[in-house]
C-alpha cells in the first residue's frame, strides 16, 4: 500500500466491503491521514451525482478504515439505501495543484442466487486512469435470478448482455432477466459446461485419483483455442459494448470464468490495463464463488440432464457417472496457469495483446479511443 501523503492518489489501492450495517473503506498503510481527503458520494442505486456528495465521515488516528452505513448514505442523499445500492464513493485530494481523485465501489455484488456477479470498475491503467465503475460487469449464468436481482439489473442500467454460452447450455437454463432484456448470443464451445466434463472421462480422473496435471493441461488448452480460433466471437462481444457505450453491460458465460475470463482479458488490454491487473482480477474468481454450492449445482443441472434431454447426443458421452464432484470442484477454480496460456499464445503467435486486438479481433484506432473514453474515467 502506498501513502497518500507521497504518491499519486492513484496509485493508492483501497477497498470496500459490505458490513453488518453498510460498507466498510480500508486501507492498510497506517501513516494514511484519511481525513485530509474529501469523501464524497459519486454514484449510489444507479443514480449519479453531477456534484458528488460529501460524506462527513472521518478516521480516528491510527484507524485504517471508515464506515459507511446505510443510515449515512440515506440521510446524505436521500435515496433509499441497501445492499444491492452499489455506492461508488470518490476521494478528492482538494491539496494538489492537480485535481486528483480516487474512486472505489464494492467489486463483488450480493445478488441473490446469481454467482460471481462483479464489477470490473476501478481497474487503473498505465497512464493512471480507472475503469468507470458500474458500466461493465461479468458473472456466471443467470438462470437462476430472482426477482430482487433482476431490479438490481434495471438500477444498474443494464442494456446489454453478452451470453458466450453454446445454444443447448442456453435452452438447459434460459436467462431469466428483466422484461425486454435480450441478451447477444455469442456460441463459444471451449470452456462450456460439456467441455468441462470432458476433462473427466479420462483414465487419471476417477474417484480414488485425481490427476491435477490432465485437468490444468486441459483447461489451459481450452485458453490456447479461445484465442486462436474465437477472434470473431470476441469481436462480436466488442461491437456490442461499442453499441451499448452510453449504458451498463454483462459479459457471461456458464460459470464464469473461461470464456469470461478471455473476454475480460481482452476488454481490459483494450482500455489499458495491464497484464499484471488483468491476472489479479482474473483469479478473483477463488475469492468470490462457492465452490462447494456451485458443484452442488452442476450436480443437479448438468448431470442430471445428460441422463434425459438436456444434452444432445453428440455431447452426453462426455458427461462421466457417476458425479466426480472432487474433480469438478477443481475444474471450477482457476488458476494463473489458464489465463497465463491464454496471454502466451496471444504473444508467441501474435506479437502481443495490442497487435491480437488490432489485427486479428480488428480494432481501430478509433474504436479503441471511443472504448476508452467511454469506460474510462477522464
Amino acid at each position: 500500500m502506498i501513502d497518500l501523503n507521497q504518491s499519486a492518489l492513484t496509485d493508492i489501492d483501497l477497498s470496500i466491503i459490505p458490513s453488518a450495517e453498510g460498507w466498510q473503506i480500508r486501507w492498510q498503510c497506517e501513516s494514511i491521514d484519511i481525513n485530509q481527503y474529501s469523501i464524497c458520494c459519486e454514484q449510489l442505486a444507479g443514480q449519479n451525482f453531477s456534484d458528488p456528495i460529501v460524506l462527513s465521515v472521518f478516521a480516528e488516528a491510527g484507524e485504517q478504515s471508515i464506515e459507511l452505513t446505510y443510515v449515512m448514505l440515506q440521510a446524505a442523499t436521500g435515496i433509499t439505501v441497501n445492499a444491492y445500492s452499489h455506492p461508488v464513493i470518490n476521494f478528492l485530494d482538494s491539496d494538489t495543484a492537480v485535481n486528483q481523485r480516487l474512486r472505489v465501489a464494492p467489486r463483488l455484488l450480493p445478488m441473490s442466487v446469481t454467482a460471481n456477479f462483479r464489477d470490473y470498475g476501478g481497474q487503473l491503467t498505465a497512464d493512471g486512469r480507472q475503469v468507470v465503475w458500474g458500466k461493465l460487469f461479468r458473472t456466471g449464468h443467470m438462470g437462476e435470478m430472482s426477482d430482487a436481482d433482476k431490479q438490481v439489473l434495471q438500477q444498474l442500467n443494464i442494456q446489454a448482455i453478452c451470453d458466450f454460452r453454446r445454444a443447448d447450455e442456453m435452452a438447459r437454463q434460459p436467462s431469466q432477466l428483466p422484461e425486454g432484456l435480450v441478451p447477444t448470443a455469442i456460441s463459444i464451445s471451449p470452456g462450456s459446461a460439456t467441455d468441462l466434463f470432458s476433462a473427466l472421462n479420462n483414465e487419471y480422473v476417477n474417484d480414488d485419483h485425481i490427476d491435477e496435471t490432465i485437468i490444468d493441461n486441459f483447461m489451459q488448452d481450452i485458453n490456447c483455442d479461445l484465442v486462436i480460433s474465437h477472434q470473431a466471437s470476441y469481436r462480436k462481444m466488442f461491437d456490442t459494448l461499442i453499441a451499448n457505450a452510453n449504458s451498463s453491460s454483462i459479459i457471461h458465460c456458464s460459470a464464469g470464468k473461461d470464456r469470461t475470463g478471455f473476454g475480460g482479458l481482452l476488454m481490459l488490454s483494450a482500455l489499458g490495463v495491464n497484464a499484471e491487473c488483468i491476472m489479479e482480477d482474473y483469479l478473483r474468481t477463488n475469492e468470490y464463488v462457492d465452490i462447494a454450492k456451485e458443484v452442488e449445482r452442476w450436480a443437479v443441472s448438468y448431470y442430471a440432464a445428460s441422463e434425459s434431454k438436456g444434452l444432445d447426443d453428440k455431447h452426453k458421452g462426455k458427461v462421466k457417472s457417476p458425479f466426480n464432484r472432487k474433480a469438478i470442484a477443481i475444474i471450477l477454480r482457476v488458476k494463473a496457469s489458464y489465463l497465463q496460456a491464454a496471454m502466451d499464445t496471444i504473444d508467441s503467435r501474435y506479437g502481443g495483446v495490442d497487435r491480437y486486438l488490432r489485427e486479428e479481433i480488428g480494432l481501430t484506432e478509433g474504436e479503441l479511443g471511443l472504448l476508452r473514453d467511454c469506460y474510462l474515467y477522464s
